[in-house]
């Protein structure tokens, strides 16, 4: 009887199933890294979701105002979210509302028109993990009245 064919298809050697196992664990391992990195961009572009809602609801407002009373001034805004308001708690925003006037008009109201620079800044909440500070939005919008 021929013993060393018999060895040879015996099946896989210890050493094979261990490189097979090594190999199979360093692809799940990657396959997990994606997922873990596909989660956090998700999150972060929900974070940037709110915030242009949030920056964009900021920047009707101040038109509302300015509106309202266009020869008027429009006071700087700087206010943080509160805790209980989900993906956009602890974050802070900004505003400015800056006025000059546009020469060679003169509209039927009489005076000139201003021409209105706003601009809205929404940042994460300081010591944030999921967002950085470069990820924030900032809306800047010119109206004239």
């Amino acid at each position: 009887m021929n013993t060393e064919r018999a060895r040879a298809d015996a099946g896989f050697t210890l050493i094979e199933v261990l490189i097979a196992m090594v190999i199979l664990a360093i692809g799940l391992l990657a396959v997990e890294a994606l997922g873990i990195g596909a989660a956090r961009s998700v999150q972060r572009a929900r974070v940037q979701s709110a915030y242009s809602a949030l920056a964009s609801d900021e920047l009707e407002q101040t038109i509302v105002t300015i509106n309202q009373a266009p020869t008027g001034t429009v006071a700087a805004r700087s206010y943080t979210v509160g805790s209980g308001s989900g993906a956009i708690s602890g974050a802070r925003v900004s505003r400015t509302a800056t006025s000059s006037d546009v020469s060679g008009t003169s509209p039927a109201r009489g005076g000139n028109l201003k021409l209105w620079v706003v601009t809205v800044s929404v940042l994460p909440p300081s010591g944030s993990t999921v967002i950085r500070t470069s990820d924030s939005v900032h809306v800047v919008s010119n109206v004239i009245r």
